[in-house]
């Protein structure tokens, strides 16, 4: 295969969960080997592992340039016309600053030496959105495509302070111990091992463990606030006792860790469905009000619910 026939394109120009306009290549060894074919998606554990191996491109052949481009304008046209409100500078400066500690700890191989930067890093982010609480008119300003667990986190970081705002926690700590939990929510996932043969049966298996791993991980640390902790170890526990690691049910499951849940979730159910981002949000509302509702606080759930939907 000619090697100039191929250019690079951006890891982050991917579109997760969306049918490929073409084939996708990796270049390994001076060799060209189809990482995706034509048709075919990019689920978020394929692109976690690129983007932990610090892959920043891939590759796709010349003549499929345009069909690609194509592909990536349309989506950017479709995204702009549910909502073009730029972010406030700061709030927008304090995501991406997020946004950067998150991949210092899931592309280190000592991730506990980036806790303390994250933990400054998210508080920055919660006094912003604190700033703000009412310039944001839509989801569309807090959340973007959660393509791997980066994007994931400070998404889940924002959307559960949020959430806590508008249904009535107004204390700063309070506030900042929602938005460093959902930031660090997974940070156990550094931990488990993956191998390339693994499939995905078997990488959801040993995922259950990340919350208690993350736990560890951070009894190990000085100057994390025990409800930080307790989100961590407990942000996949179910009202209905259906969750993990330990099944809780009802009010034995923190407070604030049913708020990241539901921001947990919420974007995951984005990350997973497709279509435009606001379309995706809709359907995730759609789910968790009438087929997952049983998993959460009721209370808190038909509080997050109006709101989201007035969001999308």
């Amino acid at each position: 295969m000619n090697t100039d026939s191929f250019v690079s394109i951006n890891l982050n120009d991917i579109i997760v969960g969306e049918d490929l306009p073409c084939s996708v290549y990796l270049y390994i060894d001076f060799r060209f080997i189809t990482f995706r074919g034509q048709g075919d998606s990019v689920d978020r554990n394929a692109f976690d592992r690129l983007q932990f191996k610090k892959v920043k491109s891939l590759f796709i052949q010349e003549a499929d340039r345009g069909k690609f481009e194509t592909w990536i304008t349309q989506r950017v046209k479709e995204d702009a016309a549910v909502d073009s409100t730029p972010q406030p500078k700061a709030f927008a400066e304090a995501r991406e600053d997020a946004y950067r500690k998150a991949m210092d700890i899931f592309q280190s191989e000592h991730p506990d030496k980036m806790v303390k930067a994250a933990l400054s890093t998210s508080k920055t982010l919660v006094k912003e959105l604190m700033a703000y609480p009412y310039a944001i008119k839509s989801l569309g300003q807090l959340q973007t495509y959660s393509r791997g667990t980066v994007d994931h986190s400070v998404n889940v970081s924002i959307l559960a302070t949020y959430l806590a705002m508008q249904i009535g926690y107004t204390h700063k700590l309070i506030l900042q111990h929602v938005g460093v939990g959902g930031l660090l929510h997974d940070i156990g996932k550094t931990q488990i091992p993956i191998e390339e043969t693994d499939t995905a049966e078997v990488i959801e298996s040993k995922m259950r463990a990340h919350p208690e791993v993350g736990g560890q991980l951070l009894d190990n640390q000085t100057g994390v606030p025990k409800e930080v902790k307790m989100i961590v170890l407990q942000h996949h526990e179910y009202f209905d006792g259906t969750g993990y690691p330990h099944a809780l049910r009802g009010n034995s499951i923190y407070d604030l860790a049913r708020i990241v849940t539901i921001a947990n979730e919420f974007d995951e159910m984005v990350s997973a469905g497709k279509g435009t981002l606001a379309e995706r949000q809709r359907n995730a509302v759609r789910i968790m009000d009438q087929e997952k509702f049983k998993k959460f606080d009721p209370q808190k759930l038909n509080k997050c619910i109006k709101i989201l939907k007035l969001g999308v």
